[in-house]
């Protein structure tokens, strides 16, 4: 019940034990159940208590109130991405009591660790999440299911932004939600990037339409955007799609990123833009489009380094560019890679080189000895199974058979 949890607040804050308060008033152990509810209590004794605490119970009781409906604004604000509630919020509950030492504690924690993923403060995230972890290992139900949810949201956004290779572990988590028992509309959407991660796209599809529904029920502009261009995603390699209807979707939702002032939504679009392009071999609209995306996106961040590579390959296969820009451009993609530190763009880039250097022999080599077992010991499996079948083409071409059957049995197990 409210009042306990206030009482027991209190009492803690001023340094009393359950004796010290209690005395006169009623026993020890009954003081204990009513700070936990598993009693009931006359209005007599919490008054007492109130008093000796020197503490206004109704206006106490209004604040605690207060604060669970400041609490479910703030998650409202977060999944709506109105970030200018969403500090406001935070700035207002960071001054509020009660968030530490009651109920509320589990869920305000969850939240915080749902702010940082949105900020993209992925280390916060994680501290947080691993304390609430440590500090309440049996949650209310509801906390639960968030905690699944926040710790699948995570997962599914540091895939994109770092060195992590497991793609089966957002949605392993995610579908360990109950949904009868935790019921958001949000859940969908991530449900629905989990499946995208592991390549489903058949499922993808279906939970992000899904969400979608929901989303215009909301009158979400952002989660909406959010969810179309996760359906897009899915069909815009299908041969039976309409080529021009999906680039007019492109440019539909690329032109709401504008409006929304959603840049790092519009650096997305852009690049599965481009990438449609990339694939019916239209080279010179594709390398306009990741131009695009180039300008707008963090010269210091992991998805600059992925757009730049991008935009080699395209100039690359396109002949769209002399050799030796090339290979200046591609030379600062490597060092901007290590900065990042990240093994993966080293590599793709280090490969990228050897091709436009049309040092062939060295890249195959390069592939073999280094890119293709580290790519194995990641468990990266689009990349395995990339460069594994450019090999066995090499290999056939070149009549090494025992590599050619090394690299079958290789495809057949990433596939």
């Amino acid at each position: 019940m409210i009042e306990g949890q206030i009482i027991r607040y209190y009492r803690q804050k001023l340094g009393l034990t359950l004796e010290q308060l209690g005395k006169g008033i009623c026993t020890l152990a009954y003081l204990s159940k009513i700070e936990l509810g598993q009693t009931i209590y006359s209005s007599e004794i919490v008054e007492l208590l109130s008093n000796r605490l020197n503490i206004d119970i109704n206006n106490e009781v209004n604040l605690f109130k207060n604060t669970k409906d400041s609490l479910n604004r703030w998650q409202k604000a977060i999944f709506m991405q109105n970030m200018k509630e969403v500090e406001e919020l935070k700035e207002e509950l960071e001054k509020k009591p009660y968030l530490h030492s009651t109920e509320f504690a589990p869920f305000y924690q969850l939240l915080r660790a749902k702010y940082y993923i949105l900020k993209k403060e992925y280390e916060k995230s994680y501290t947080i999440l691993r304390s609430v972890e440590k500090e309440f290992p049996v949650l209310p139900q509801y906390e639960k299911n968030l905690q699944l949810h926040v710790w699948g949201i995570y997962y599914t956004s540091i895939y994109d932004t770092s060195n992590s290779n497991n793609k089966n572990l957002a949605l392993n988590i995610l579908k360990k939600i109950n949904m009868d028992e935790y019921k958001t509309p949000e859940y969908y959407y991530n449900l629905a990037e989990a499946y995208h991660l592991v390549q489903n796209k058949m499922m993808a599809y279906v939970y992000a339409e899904k969400a979608l529904v929901h989303f215009k029920e909301m009158n979400n502009l952002v989660m909406m955007l959010e969810a179309e261009a996760l359906m897009l995603a899915q069909i815009q390699n299908d041969q039976h799609a309409d080529f021009e209807k999906i680039v007019e979707s492109y440019k539909s939702l690329i032109h709401l990123c504008d409006l929304l002032h959603e840049p790092d939504k519009k650096v997305s679009l852009l690049g599965n833009l481009s990438n449609l392009f990339y694939s019916r071999k239209d080279y010179i609209r594709a390398q306009e489009i990741v131009q695009d995306a180039l300008e707008i996106v963090d010269k210091k961040s992991i998805r600059y380094v992925r757009q730049l590579r991008n935009y080699l390959v395209i100039c690359l296969e396109g002949n769209l560019m002399k050799k030796t820009e090339m290979l200046k451009i591609a030379q600062h993609g490597l060092l901007t890679a290590k900065k990042l530190d990240n093994l993966l763009l080293q590599k793709a880039f280090k490969m990228l080189i050897y091709r436009i250097e049309e040092n062939i022999e060295q890249y195959y080599k390069y592939i073999e000895l280094d890119a293709l077992p580290y790519f194995q010991s990641m468990k990266y499996s689009m990349w395995i199974n990339k460069y594994a079948k450019e090999l066995y083409s090499h290999y056939i071409d070149t009549e090494q058979y025992e590599k050619v059957a090394k690299m079958s049995n290789i495809l057949v197990e990433v596939n």
